[in-house]
C-alpha cells in the first residue's frame, strides 16, 4: 500500500512559508544574493503578516544601504553632516545643546585626523571599530592639545567628562546612520574601561567643601581691590573701580542666589519683588523660571548696588549688569586670599550648601535653584551635607 508523504513546508504568496508540523510562519527572501528563511515566531497568520511587511522593510533598508555605499555615498563626512543638520532642526533641543552638539563634531573630526593621520570624514562608518574607538579615547584624555576660550596657554589631555560627551556624541552619529539606512550594525560599543581613565565612568567628584565665611568675604573684598590703576590717572582708576565692583556684586548675587551665570547677567531691576527675586531659567529641561526669596545677605546686596547706581545717576530699571561673567577677578581673588580656585558653579554650589546647612531642606534648595526632578540631583549632589548637618546636631541633643 503506497502512502502519501506530507510535505514539511507550505509555500505561500509573496515570500512566506508555513511549517506543516508546527504551524510556524517563516519568511523566504533573498539579500545581497543571499537565501534566507527566517522564523517569525509566530502561528497566527494575520500577524506572520505585520511581521513581514515589517521585515520586508527592514530589508529593503538594508539593500539601499548597500546601494549608497557602493556608489560611494554614505561616507563618514556625510553622515556627519546630516547628524548635524537633523539635530539642529529638532525643535525639542535647545539652542545651548544644539552649540554643544557642533562643538563635539567639531572636536571629533579635529583630533580624528591628528590621531590617525586621516580625516574621520573618508572613512566609512563600518571601519570605526572597537580598537579605533579605545585608541581614539586614549587620545582624547592623554594626548589631544586644546585651549581654552580667551586664553593662551594650550593643555594636554581632556577631561573624562568631556572625552566622555565626545565619545558619546560619536556613538549617536552612528545611531543616526543605522537609522538612515548606512550602516545594519553599530560597529562599536562604548564600554565602562575604555581608555585610562575609566571613560564613560568619570571619576568620583571631589567633596564640595568651603572655607569659613570670613574666607568668603574676604574674596569678594579682593575683588573689589582695585591696585593697577597708577595714582595719577584718576579716571581709570574710577573706571577699574567701578568694573571691580559690579564684578564682585555679580559674584555675590550669583552666591545668595544661586542664579546659573547667564541667569544672573539677564537679571533685571523689574523681577525684584518684596521678599524675593525672580530669575528667569535658562530654557533648558533642569532650569526653570522660579522665584528665590532674599536672604539676609541678598538684601544688604541690593541696598548696596541700588545706592551706587543712584550714586550715578542711573535709573533702577533694566538690567542690574552690564558684566555677562566674573570668571578672570573670581579665579585672581582665590588666588590672593589663598584658596582653590573657584567658578561660576562654584558660587551656586556655595548658595546650596549654606542652604542645607542652616537646616533648609533639600526638595525646598531644589526648587530654589530651578530643579525640575522634585530634588534628585540636588540629594545625589548634596546629600551627604544633610548627613553631616544631622550628626552635628545630634551632639546638641542632652539628657
Amino acid at each position: 500500500m503506497l502512502t502519501t508523504k506530507i510535505p514539511i513546508w507550505e509555500y505561500l504568496p509573496n515570500g512566506l512559508a508555513r511549517h506543516s508540523s508546527t504551524g510556524t510562519y517563516y519568511a523566504r527572501y533573498q539579500l545581497f544574493g543571499r537565501r534566507t528563511m527566517r522564523s517569525l515566531g509566530t502561528n497566527d497568520a494575520r500577524v506572520a503578516k505585520m511581521r513581514h511587511l515589517d521585515l520586508q522593510a527592514k530589508n529593503e533598508r538594508i539593500r539601499q544601504s548597500g546601494i549608497r555605499l557602493n556608489a560611494g555615498v554614505g561616507s563618514m563626512a556625510d553622515i556627519l553632516r546630516e547628524a548635524l543638520e537633523a539635530y539642529e532642526q529638532n525643535a525639542t533641543h535647545s539652542d545651548k545643546s544644539k552649540v554643544g552638539f557642533r562643538l563635539n563634531i567639531q572636536r571629533i573630526e579635529k583630533h580624528w585626523s591628528v590621531c590617525f593621520g586621516l580625516p574621520i570624514g573618508g572613512m566609512k562608518p563600518e571601519k570605526i571599530t572597537n580598537t579605533l574607538v579605545e585608541r581614539f579615547a586614549n587620545y582624547l584624555t592623554n594626548e589631544a592639545t586644546w585651549r581654552r576660550h580667551n586664553t593662551k596657554k594650550h593643555r594636554k589631555g581632556y577631561g573624562a567628562v568631556t572625552a566622555n560627551v565626545t565619545l558619546e556624541t560619536l556613538l549617536r552619529v552612528m545611531v543616526f546612520a543605522k537609522a538612515r539606512g548606512y550602516i545594519t550594525e553599530i560597529p562599536f560599543q562604548l564600554k565602562g574601561d575604555l581608555g585610562q581613565k575609566s571613560l564613560l565612568r568619570p571619576e568620583p567628584k571631589k567633596k564640595i567643601e568651603f572655607p569659613t565665611h570670613v574666607k568668603i568675604q574676604e574674596v569678594f573684598a579682593q575683588m573689589r581691590t582695585v591696585s593697577t590703576a597708577p595714582d595719577d590717572q584718576k579716571e581709570l582708576w574710577a573706571f577699574l573701580q567701578r568694573r571691580s565692583n559690579e564684578s564682585a556684586d555679580f559674584a555675590e548675587f550669583m552666591a545668595y542666589s544661586g542664579a546659573r551665570v547667564e541667569e544672573a547677567a539677564d537679571w533685571k531691576w523689574e523681577d525684584e519683588r518684596p521678599n524675593s527675586i525672580f530669575v528667569r531659567g535658562t530654557k533648558t529641561e533642569t532650569s526653570q523660571n522660579r522665584e528665590v526669596p532674599k536672604i539676609p545677605a541678598m538684601v544688604e546686596l541690593l541696598a548696596r548696588m541700588k545706592a551706587r547706581r543712584t550714586a550715578e545717576g542711573r535709573k533702577l530699571e533694566g538690567p542690574a549688569f552690564t558684566i555677562s561673567q566674573c570668571r578672570e577677578a573670581l579665579a585672581s581673588a582665590c588666588k590672593r586670599v589663598g584658596i582653590e580656585r573657584w567658578t561660576h558653579h562654584t558660587l551656586r554650589h556655595l548658595f546650596a550648601t549654606r542652604c542645607i546647612e542652616s537646616g533648609v531642606d533639600i526638595p525646598t534648595v531644589s526648587r530654589w535653584l530651578g530643579h525640575a526632578d522634585g530634588g534628585a540631583l540636588a540629594m545625589k549632589t548634596y546629600g551627604h551635607l544633610r548627613k553631616e548637618h544631622s550628626e552635628t546636631q545630634a551632639t546638641k541633643v542632652k539628657f
